[in-house]
């Protein structure tokens, strides 16, 4: 198959190509390419299929709940461009039940749709002083490998605070062991973070939120975050989470290469506006937000598209656009089989409108999704 007359986004910025696809591989880039198969994108962006790196649940059900579950998100995220995604299980404190919402995700490995990367483990290895969030738990390599049932070969990320007792050292082994520290939840300081970052950390959780505010006063963490060059940080784009301005700023202290969109979802996904049940808390969807009783924001409901959308909507370049949704996320999880279009990569692909509605999901070289 060739695709031909689409916008394809290659290394930061778009290009008038064709692009030849064989057997689920991405096998030629270039001009005037011929094949008898082809797809005319006349007028359409060409992306790399999105990676969804910190997404705790869709189709009203969260990352792990059950295998039928997880195969239902696994089907639902082409529609959005997401051709692969990493679950991120909450840890409410009892290692046995997340060790099961990692043994059913798991289990549904394989199922046709987006492609389970790996797991992200929402760990109670957090440090927020305010009344809101449970007190910490200080991690130990016991504790975390309950968490998955001793096997660490597919745990790609997991996140802690690195003040708390034994932080640092947890760090090292994660490292050791080929995990991703995800910093988040933290109220360390900047030698906290610098530290961190020696030992191997180099992603944020969802940046800012999670972080305390920045205090011009204090030699903060959160500032640090910004200026450690070897960290990429997630960002919940739905100019919600993080107001525009806060985000503009972020891209002029640390680089746009640096920030990773992730679409930060729950089981609330794309739900239309009203009140809901998440565990023992009543939340409500209102202006896009999810918020619980006290207006406080909870999380996110918004699909991966609908944020480039948004993105648009406030003036980031389409560049941006395509750095941060698209390519960004393969080079933070050093992941080199997908996530860019290049030759060698898989043909995961996204073609999108010119107002960046998915119009078709490629998976593997085959059509997943069509509008």
């Amino acid at each position: 198959m060739i695709i031909k007359n689409g916008k394809v986004f290659i290394d930061g910025s778009y290009h008038e190509v064709d692009v030849r696809i064989t057997n689920g591989v991405i096998r030629e880039i270039g001009c005037d390419l011929k094949y008898d198969e082809v797809y005319d994108a006349k007028g359409q962006y060409v992306f790399a299929g999105f990676m969804d790196t910190h997404i705790h649940g869709a189709c009203r059900t969260n990352c792990g709940t059950s295998v039928e579950s997880m195969k239902e998100i696994c089907a639902s995220l082409p529609q959005y461009g997401v051709t692969s995604f990493i679950p991120t299980p909450l840890d409410d404190g009892d290692p046995s039940h997340c060790a099961s919402l990692v043994r059913n995700i798991r289990a549904a490995k394989g199922a046709p749709g987006a492609d389970i990367l790996g797991i992200f483990i929402y760990s109670a290895y957090k440090n927020r002083s305010i009344s809101y969030y449970a007190p910490p738990i200080n991690p130990t390599k016991e504790r975390t490998l309950a968490l998955c049932d001793n096997d660490l070969s597919d745990i790609r990320s997991i996140i802690i605070a690195p003040e708390l007792p034994g932080g640092q050292e947890h760090i090292s082994w994660l490292v050791q062991n080929g995990v991703i520290p995800a910093i988040g939840f933290s109220e360390g300081y900047a030698d906290d973070i610098r530290e961190a970052v020696r030992r191997g950390a180099r992603l944020t959780d969802h940046f800012p939120n999670g972080f305390p505010a920045l205090d011009h006063h204090i030699s903060q963490g959160t500032t640090q975050c910004l200026l450690e060059d070897e960290l990429y940080m997630q960002l919940n784009p739905d100019c919600i989470h993080v107001a525009p301005e806060f985000i503009q700023m972020m891209f002029r202290v640390k680089g746009e290469d640096k920030f990773v969109a992730v679409s930060d979802s729950s089981e609330l996904m794309g739900a239309p506006e009203g009140e809901y049940q998440m565990g023992n808390k009543t939340v409500y969807v209102r202006d896009g937000a999810v918020r619980d009783i006290n207006g406080k924001l909870v999380t996110g409901a918004h699909t991966f598209d609908e944020n480039m959308r948004t993105f648009k909507a406030k003036g980031f370049s389409m560049e941006t656009i395509g750095k941060i949704f698209s390519e960004n996320a393969s080079k933070a999880f050093q992941i080199s089989d997908r996530g860019k279009i290049e030759v060698g990569r898989r043909a995961d692909l996204v073609i999108m409108s010119e107002d960046l509605y998915v119009q078709r999901t490629m998976i593997n070289g085959e059509w997943f999704y069509t509008k």
